[in-house]
């Protein structure tokens, strides 16, 4: 099923995507979950949608502290006001954040997401933009292809809005990247890390 951007609410029902036997994807942010459930009043009422936003923001600032740290986020309740503030409502312009659902029982399976940047300012690629970002899946659910399925839906939403390529940064994935059309750019030491920077154009003559 290929992504359309909605700028109709009434029209997100079409959006569910089945990831594997196990999973949904809600996409393409936090308050479109359960899609299959919701109708135009619904949609409102799901925007804080705890659960889901707390949890990612326990990930996320779990796994990308020293990130945050350099955007100005210090603790957990900074990065959940972040999602709410600038996450939570957007479809068609960025940031955009999407997540997987089980279908069994609708826990948060997997988070992909789509950001004006990635980086700090004082890093080279600052003023760069969109970024692939969030990549996230819960270990229970590693395995069956959904980081896959999630990053190529994320893509997806970047040439809906226009996008000729995104870029992202990571410390160990560049393989999975690589297979999915990303290539290095260069590799850089960022908040003490060691990491590359890599993009995908749509394209080609880009390159």
């Amino acid at each position: 099923m290929e992504l359309k951007i909605q700028h109709n609410l009434d029209l997100i029902g079409k959006l569910p995507s089945k990831i594997c036997n196990r999973c949904t994807l809600a996409l393409t942010v936090i308050h479109w979950i359960a899609l299959a459930q919701y109708n135009r009043n619904d949609v409102m009422k799901c925007i804080h949608k705890q659960e889901y936003i707390e949890e990612m923001a326990k990930i996320f600032y779990e796994q990308w502290q020293n990130t945050y740290h350099a955007f100005g986020l210090y603790n957990l309740e900074d990065v959940i006001r972040d999602i709410k503030d600038n996450h939570a409502c957007n479809y068609d312009q960025l940031p955009i954040l999407a997540i997987a659902l089980d279908n069994n029982n609708q826990n948060l399976v997997a988070t992909a997401g789509l950001e004006k940047c990635d980086v700090p300012a004082g890093n080279p690629y600052y003023n760069t933009t969109p970024w692939m970002a969030c990549v996230y899946t819960k270990p229970e659910y590693r395995g069956e292809g959904v980081a896959t399925y999630m990053i190529n839906k994320i893509l997806a939403v970047a040439k809906q809005l226009n996008y000729t390529h995104v870029w992202l940064w990571t410390e160990n994935a560049t393989s999975l990247y690589e297979k999915l059309g990303f290539h290095i750019v260069e590799k850089i030491k960022h908040i003490g890390m060691d990491i590359t920077i890599m993009r995908i154009d749509f394209d080609t003559s880009a390159y």
